[in-house]
C-alpha cells in the first residue's frame, strides 16, 4: 500500500469514527432530554392531580355550606310561618274587638 492509500484509508476511518462518535453523543443527548422531559411531565401531572384534589375539597366545602344555608332558610321559613299565623290571630281578635267596641257609622238617610 502506498502512503496515499494509507492516508485515504486513515482519513476515511477518522471520518467514520467522528460520525459515529457524533451520532452516539447526539443519541445520548436525546435520551437525556427525553428523560428530562418525561420527568417534568410527571411533575406537571402530579401538580395537576394536587389541584384537582384541592378543587374537589372546595366543592365538598361548598356543598356543605349550601346544605347549611338551606337548613337555616327552612328554619327561617318555619319561624316566619309561625309569625304569620300569630299575626292572623291578632288581626282576627282586633276585628272582633272593633265590631263590639267601636260604634258603627250612622246609616245614611234615605
Amino acid at each position: 500500500m502506498s502512503t496515499e492509500t494509507k492516508w485515504i484509508v486513515g482519513t476515511g476511518i477518522g471520518i467514520v469514527t467522528a460520525i459515529l462518535t457524533t451520532g452516539v453523543g447526539l443519541a445520548a443527548l436525546m435520551v437525556s432530554l427525553i428523560v428530562g422531559v418525561n420527568t417534568r411531565i410527571v411533575g406537571v401531572n402530579t401538580r395537576i392531580d394536587d389541584v384537582n384534589t384541592r378543587i374537589d375539597d372546595v366543592r365538598g366545602e361548598l356543598r356543605d355550606f349550601r346544605t347549611d344555608v338551606n337548613a337555616r332558610m327552612e328554619g327561617f321559613d318555619t319561624r316566619l310561618r309561625n309569625v304569620e299565623i300569630a299575626f292572623g290571630k291578632v288581626d282576627q281578635r282586633l276585628l272582633i274587638i272593633e265590631r263590639f267596641v267601636l260604634p258603627t257609622p250612622d246609616q245614611p238617610a234615605e
